[in-house]
C-alpha cells in the first residue's frame, strides 16, 4: 500500500510539473506584444532620426545613420532574446523577427560599404539582399497578422 501511495505522488507530481511547463502561446505572444509596446516609442523616435540623416544626402551623417541602425538593431535582438517564449509557434514569430533585424543590420553594413567602395558587383549583391530582407519582413507581416487573428493584436501595434 506504501509504494502505491509513493508512486501515485510521484505520478501527480510529474503531472504537476508537466502542466506547469506546458507552452500557452496566447500568454507568449502576449508577452511578445508587451515587449513590441514598450519598444515602440523608442523606435518611433530613432527612425525619424535615422530617415533625417539619410535625407541629408550628407555622407558622414549616412554613415552615421547605418551605423545607428547596426546598433540599435543589436539592441532590439539583445531585449528580444530576454524573452523567455515557450511555444514553438510564438518562438517562430520571434525568431522571424529576430532574423529581419539581422538582415536589416546587414543591408545597412553592406550599403555604408557600397558608398565607400562602389562597383557594379556590390551594387548586384545590395541589391539580392534588398530582396531578401523585403521578402522576410513580408514573411514577418504574414505571420504576425495570422497571430494577431489567432491570439489578439498585432506584436508591433498598440491596442
Amino acid at each position: 500500500m506504501n509504494k502505491i501511495i509513493k508512486l501515485g505522488t510521484a505520478v501527480l507530481f510529474a503531472l504537476f510539473i508537466a502542466a506547469c511547463n506546458k507552452a500557452d502561446p496566447a500568454a507568449d505572444y502576449q508577452k511578445l506584444v508587451e515587449w513590441s509596446l514598450a519598444n515602440q516609442q523608442s523606435q518611433v523616435a530613432f527612425q525619424q532620426e535615422y530617415m533625417e540623416k539619410l535625407s541629408s544626402g550628407d555622407e558622414k551623417q549616412i554613415a552615421e545613420a547605418m551605423n545607428a541602425l547596426s546598433a540599435r538593431n543589436a539592441e532590439v535582438q539583445k531585449s528580444l532574446n530576454t524573452l523567455d517564449i515557450k511555444s514553438a509557434e510564438i518562438k517562430q514569430l520571434k525568431d522571424k523577427m529576430q532574423s529581419v533585424l539581422t538582415l536589416t543590420s546587414e543591408l545597412a553594413k553592406d550599403g555604408l560599404a557600397l558608398m565607400n567602395n562602389a562597383s557594379e558587383e556590390a551594387t548586384k549583391a545590395i541589391q539580392a539582399k534588398t530582396e531578401k530582407t523585403t521578402a522576410a519582413t513580408e514573411e514577418l507581416k504574414k505571420l504576425q497578422d495570422e497571430m494577431a487573428a489567432k491570439y489578439g493584436k498585432k506584436a508591433d501595434q498598440p491596442k
